[in-house]
């Protein structure tokens, strides 16, 4: 099957006032037909999350490859594309999905950047080892 990425874009205007465009990035299969509504397969998730109750149509199709697809359907589209504004959606999903750019944080005391992963502010304002010098937590023991 070949899979590639088709954007629809929803020029949603309630009001004089409201001028938003919305975008659907949607995968579908290129061998099933030539058309779009015909050769839907699924959405393309904002986030990945791989919780077993929780499981987009995405990740249960593409399973543990489902983040490397994402990110190849994604270049492949930035390529073709030609709309400045489906460009920007799709570099800012491109980096949503690199793991290193996404939750970094500079720590207060020392200033070296780490990985943020916790919803405590205390805990996103200090790294590991400043962390455990002021307040004496231990990560790993969450």
């Amino acid at each position: 099957m070949k899979y590639k990425l088709h954007v629809v874009k929803n020029e949603k205007a309630e009001d004089w006032s409201d001028s938003q465009t919305h975008l659907r990035f949607t995968v579908v299969n290129i061998e099933k037909s030539k058309n779009y509504p015909l050769n839907f397969v699924c959405l393309l998730p904002m986030r990945f999350t791989f919780k077993e109750d929780r499981l987009t149509m995405f990740e249960k199709l593409f399973g543990a490859n489902s983040i490397e697809m994402a990110k190849k359907l994604l270049s492949d589209a930035l390529e073709t594309e030609q709309d400045v504004d489906v460009k920007n959606e799709i570099d800012r999903r491109l980096r949503l999905l690199s793991p290193e750019l996404t939750h970094k944080q500079i720590c207060h005391s020392c200033g070296k950047p780490f990985q943020a992963d916790s919803k405590k502010s205390w805990k996103r304002n200090f790294c590991e080892a400043c962390g455990r010098k002021k307040f004496g937590y231990n990560p790993s023991l969450k």
